[in-house]
């Protein structure tokens, strides 16, 4: 790990050192490995944070076996709330978690603008980050003489209702890294089906979730086949 043991990585970081540990061209296992990357510096941070409790006890002659001990101990993870947490500080630090699902976002929508570099797309040329309520707007055949536009909702491994409710007002597509193919039941297809027809869209999800969805939409397909679709569509104003 790279980096001041104390700090948190940015997620463009992540990404990077997820890349050159494990050289990968398949998207989700890019973004799983980067979540693995994440999860071993949240858990470095943490063991920095007792260490330098403990040394700062160092004082109070408490014997090296103990220390042990409690160091351990403060690093077992618990459940508060029904909610499990990686340790005490976790729970008590809501901040520093949220802090790392901020990034866990990130890491969706960089895992998916790397895809789009890959096909040639560019930042400012053949699209546009964060603006209209969504997270990437593509443009046919270009920024500067647009003939069609297309919104792209990135989503991370949990659908949840509003990856369905708001798929209308946030894009006319949506990417996503879903691992639970049980949250795709026949209503939520159905929905998502709608609305990606209404838009001319398309919901892509990991193949692996995909093949293993019970209920099988006319609007699906693997996200492994999106960056394709997308140098398609600001080629031919439309999505194939």
């Amino acid at each position: 790990m790279k980096g001041d043991s104390t700090s948190i990585p940015s997620a463009k970081d992540l990404v990077q050192e997820a890349v050159r540990l494990h050289p990968s061209t398949d998207v989700n296992e890019i973004h799983g490995r980067t979540y693995n990357v994440m999860m071993e510096h949240k858990k470095h941070y943490y063991e920095v944070k007792v260490d330098t409790f403990l040394s700062r006890i160092s004082l109070l002659d408490i014997p090296n076996d103990l220390k042990r001990r409690l160091r351990e101990e403060m690093l077992q993870p618990i459940i508060a709330n029904d909610v499990e947490y990686a340790n005490f500080m976790e729970e008590a630090s809501r901040r520093v978690s949220q802090t790392f699902q901020v990034v866990s976002g990130n890491i969706a929508e960089l895992c998916v603008e790397r895809e789009l570099i890959k096909v040639g797309l560019r930042e400012k040329v053949h699209y546009r980050k964060k603006v209209e309520r969504t997270d990437f707007l593509v443009c046919s055949p270009n920024l500067a003489n647009e003939r069609a536009r297309h919104r792209v909702e990135v989503k991370n491994v949990k659908l949840r209702e509003r990856g369905t409710r708001g798929l209308a007002f946030d894009g006319d597509s949506m990417f996503g890294f879903f691992n639970e193919p049980s949250e795709f039941t026949q209503s939520t297809v159905e929905v998502i089906d709608s609305q990606c027809l209404s838009t001319k869209g398309y919901c892509y999800v990991p193949p692996s979730t995909l093949s293993e969805m019970q209920y099988r939409g006319n609007r699906f397909k693997p996200n492994t086949q999106f960056s394709q679709d997308i140098l398609y569509f600001t080629q031919n104003g439309h999505l194939p």
